[in-house]
Order: structure tokens, then sequence, then C-alpha cells
């Protein structure tokens, strides 16, 4: 699992989220269970050890349940898809691709069931309405009247709430965004040998590499919210920078509609809600605590929280962690619609090909052997 070099006795809360993920499946998978129950274990796992779990469950000899939302790994391990909807369990055989095909089918038959349903109700009782007052044909219309009572009336099929997102673009900033020189990444020791490089204005970079050799740590730097072990980073003028982290405060006792409020205070509540609805959210999320939400939907209130200011600079750690499918190609669509600079850390390659400017690959700055 490329724990060794961490060092054995370190404290596991000093990790990176990649790098506790995969101190949990070691554990794990020593325990040698006769089935594992697997919540979203790819994220935070960097490109190599995503393969290297997707080749152990494709060899894995027992049973196992798994919850993930990054499909090209799911379709990859599964013959058989459980679908949560509307508080419903659905069996279906084969992969997600194949899932999808028949999800599809049922969901156009339901729909064109209620439909038909719906034009019967209204022949029906319109027929009651017209002849349910004259004496030749009121036995008819009662007759229709017993027959609609004990209908079993269909629900209308529901509608995913599907998120919208898109970003406030600000003022032109300086050419550069930051220059580094000799620039040395680190806590105590570095993880990088001394590197130069410059992030230009409405460049878009996604940054890889494996798990524990910097990647949050170079975010943190060029936000400033940690020194370099050495050499010097110059910011640009004019920036307005967001930042995502890749993790919420697992304390955060405020509600999600408190969480924006008193962010833009000058905002009403109708606003609030509207904002945090448009990104897929209900009544229920929104009046929750942020400690409580899961995953994908406190990152959707985190993301909310960034849609509502201007910025020309956008820094996104891990952002598509816990977002279902639709929330990740509605998110790869925004940033990719945003005119500004984006520096982004993501091991999912599909969510951001075809949109970023460059790729920068870390393990070509570190110190340790990868």
């Amino acid at each position: 699992m490329g724990l060794t070099d961490i060092g054995l006795d370190r404290d596991v809360t000093e990790l990176s989220g990649g790098q506790r993920t995969k101190v949990l499946l070691t554990k794990l998978l020593l325990e040698k269970p006769t089935i594992l129950l697997l919540d979203e274990p790819t994220n935070y796992l960097d490109v190599e050890h995503i393969q290297w779990l997707q080749n152990y469950l494709q060899n894995y000899e027992n049973a196992f349940i798994l919850i993930s939302h990054d499909m090209e790994f799911l379709n990859s391990v599964v013959n058989v898809i459980y679908h949560i909807e509307q508080a419903v369990l659905t069996r279906y055989t084969g992969d997600y691709h194949q899932f999808q095909a028949a999800y599809e089918v049922k969901k156009a038959q339901a729909a064109k069931a209620y439909e038909r349903q719906q034009q019967e109700i209204e022949r029906m009782e319109d027929f009651i309405q017209r002849n349910k007052a004259r004496v030749a044909t009121r036995g008819m219309a009662n007759s229709r009247a017993k027959r609609l009572e004990k209908m079993e009336i269909l629900e209308k099929p529901k509608e995913y709430i599907k998120p919208t997102f898109g970003f406030k673009e600000g003022r032109t900033p300086s050419r550069f965004i930051v220059e580094a020189f000799g620039l040395q990444l680190g806590y105590d020791e570095p993880l990088t040998r001394p590197v130069d490089f410059q992030i230009e204005r409405n460049k878009k970079i996604a940054i890889r590499g494996v798990n524990g050799l910097g990647k949050t740590t170079l975010l943190k730097t060029i936000l400033g919210l940690l020194k370099p072990v050495s050499g010097e980073l110059v910011k640009g003028e004019f920036l307005q920078v967001g930042y995502f982290a890749q993790e919420d405060s697992p304390s955060n006792s405020e509600t999600a509609l408190d969480y924006i409020w008193n962010e833009y205070p000058a905002m009403t509540n109708a606003e609030v809600r509207a904002a945090l609805a448009r990104c897929g959210l209900t009544n229920e999320h929104i009046t929750s605590q942020m400690r409580v939400l899961s995953g994908g939907e406190n990152a959707k209130v985190r993301l909310c929280k960034l849609m509502q200011n201007k910025y020309n600079v956008l820094v996104l750690d891990e952002p598509t962690n816990h977002l279902d499918v639709y929330a990740k190609e509605e998110l790869s669509r925004a940033l990719r619609d945003f005119k500004g600079t984006i520096v982004l850390v993501s091991h999912e390659p599909e969510f951001y090909q075809g949109w970023v400017t460059d790729i920068w690959n870390i393990e070509d700055w570190t110190t340790k052997i990868v």
C-alpha cells in the first residue's frame, strides 16, 4: 500500500486523506473477513491504488458490498447493482452500464404507465360528471365512480434533483498568479526538491500523484496557509482566490443555512435557501447541521458558499470526493465554463480531461522513491 515511508509510528490523524484510507484498507484486509463492506473506498486514493484495489476486488474470493460514485471503478468490479431511489431498493443484475440501460427502460415504463392512468382517470371523471345526474345513465356513472375509488393510484415518478453549479468571475488579475523560485514544500522536513514554477492567468492546472507527496501541501503553500521549507513564492496582483478544502471540520455544528448566511449576512433567508436548492439540496438538508450531512451533501453546501462570491482563481482540493455522478458532471461543466484560473487536485482524470490546460505530476518533484 506504499505506507512504509510515512513512518509506522506516526499518528494516523497526521496523515493525508489518502494515507488514512490506505491504513484503514490495510487493517480491513488483514482481518480476512468473509464479507467486505466498503463505503466509498476510492475517495482520497491515488490512481495507482484505485487500480490496486480494483485488481484486489476482481480476485477476491468472498462477497463484498460496495458504495461508490466512481463509475469506472464500480463497473470493473461488480456484477449486481442495488439502486436506492425514493426509499425503494431495487436489484439489477450486471455491471453499471447494464444497470443504466435497464433503469432507463424501467423509468420510461413507469412514466408511460402514470400518463396512461391519468388519462383514464380524466376520462372516467368526465363520464361520471356528465352522467351522474341523468336517471338513464346514473347507474353507469356510479359504477365508474366505484371503480375509480378502488383504483390503485400510481405515484408520479419523481425526478432526481440535479444540482446546477456556476462560479462568478472576478476582475482580471496580473499575468502571473504565482511564481515559485527554489520552492521546497513540507512541514518539518522537505517533501520535494527545490522547484521553480509559474501559474499564468487563466490556466487550468490539474495536480496528480500518489498519496502523501505534498499535493495538499502545495495548495496550502500557494494560498499562504503554510510556509515553504525554503525558497520564495511571489503572488500576483488583484487576486481573488476561492478555496475548496479536501475536508470540512468534523465538529461543524452550523446548519447549512447558517453556514452560508454567516459568510454572506446581506443575503435574505429566501436567497440563501434558493442558492442551496440550486445545488440540489432539500429543505431537510438546509436545516441540518453540517456534521450530520452526508459527504456529498456537505460538499454541495461548501461549493454553494464558493459560488456566492466573485473569484479569478479557484483552488480545489479533491472536490469530487463524495459527489454523485450527476454532481460530478455538473461541476466539470461549471469549471470548464469558468473563465479564470483553476488549480485542482484530483485522482479522477475522466473528471478534468478535456478542459484543463496542464497536468502536473508531483511525483516529479518528490524526494521520496515512488
